[in-house]
């Protein structure tokens, strides 16, 4: 949890109000929570069970689907019983599944240790244009058509920290896009077509069945500064779905993710904010960075006119403080950044 000092040197910073700003798009229990199957209730099971858990909780908030080969990631994956603070089983249809929830606090200091890096829950959707090859014609996937696989597309999102939205194929759409143009990938028309779902982050799919039973997806995602793409078959839907899944939430972990201060509290990244011009300037700027999950303390240092100094920990530089900003507020990076100093404006909407 983020912990404030202030030092106060001017009227507004005699005032102690800080507003919390925004609400994470996952409750920390979800966020910080996994359920997986075991074979039974046994501690064999939970033991078993807890390192699964620990393991897809370590991906969802590092963004690294990979994490598991870090030494340090596997050592605490071996204790990870130890290290549940609240579990639960329940059995659904003779299956048994172990519901448990590790602290946040506790998930950081695993990144921390092992040098990896965290992503806030606060995540951008995707949005999804899938095309399904058939026969004799090209459409759009459906829900009534396609259920069973956007529910696995949406599924896996989920498991990674993402949601995932479908576009609603009525007129306005049928009138800027066609299923040929995605599967011509005609990138001006997709963006276009997007704007209208209020995320950048686009994942285009082209899908068929072929007479072997295997399937074929061909991925490719967009954003506004990334481009990547990825071919695959298999014989059941689950790897395809999955290599779509991972190649979207890597490219966006890329961008999100950032390396924690390896030894908080250590060292500190001094911001300077200019356009505080009111008290209520003051309680939004503070209200944003309050509301970063990744630093550990916050210390105002000056206030003196429009202009507000301020020292946080908890990252291991000023340029991942910038990646984890809002991407909508007001504060603007003005100049170069340092590895330990950046310049913001609080600017109009």
């Amino acid at each position: 949890m983020l912990k404030l000092n202030h030092k106060f040197t001017g009227p507004i910073g005699r005032l102690l109000l800080l507003l919390a700003f925004a609400a994470p798009v996952f409750a920390e229990s979800n966020f910080y929570a996994a359920r997986v199957e075991v074979p039974d209730r046994s501690d064999a099971a939970l033991a078993a069970g807890s390192r699964e858990a620990l393991n897809r909780v370590l991906v969802r908030v590092s963004g690294n689907e990979e994490i598991a080969k870090n030494p340090s990631v596997a050592a605490a994956l071996r204790v990870a019983r130890d290290r549940v603070s609240l579990y639960s089983f329940e059995q659904e249809q003779g299956q048994v599944y172990l519901q448990a929830t590790f602290d946040d606090v506790l998930v950081k200091s695993i990144l921390r240790e092992s040098d990896a890096t965290f992503w806030s829950e606060d995540r951008p959707p995707v949005l999804l244009w899938l095309v399904v090859d058939e026969p004799y014609s090209r459409r759009f996937a459906t829900v009534s058509q396609d259920g069973e696989l956007l529910l696995e597309l949406s599924e896996a999102f989920t498991a990674r920290g993402i949601d995932l939205r479908l576009p609603l194929l009525d007129l306005e759409d049928a009138a800027k896009l066609s299923p040929e143009m995605v599967w011509q990938r005609v990138t001006r028309r997709i963006r276009s077509a997007s704007q209208r779902y209020g995320t950048e982050h686009i994942m285009v799919g082209r899908y068929v069945q072929l007479t072997t039973g295997s399937q074929l997806a061909d991925w490719l995602y967009l954003d506004s500064e990334d481009q990547r793409q990825i071919q695959i078959q298999g014989s059941k839907a689950t790897p395809v779905v999955l290599a779509g899944v991972d190649l979207v939430v890597d490219a966006m972990a890329d961008r999100y993710a950032v390396t924690l201060e390896s030894a908080p509290g250590q060292s500190f990244i001094s911001v300077t904010v200019t356009g505080v011009e009111s008290f209520t300037d003051y309680q939004s700027v503070m209200g944003i960075l309050r509301e970063l999950p990744v630093l550990d303390s916050l210390t105002i240092d000056e206030i003196y006119g429009d202009r507000l100094g301020v020292r946080v920990t908890g990252l291991s530089n000023a340029e991942a403080l910038a990646r984890v900003l809002p991407g909508r507020s007001r504060l603007v990076v003005l100049g170069d950044i340092t590895t330990n100093r950046i310049d913001l404006h609080w600017g109009q909407p």
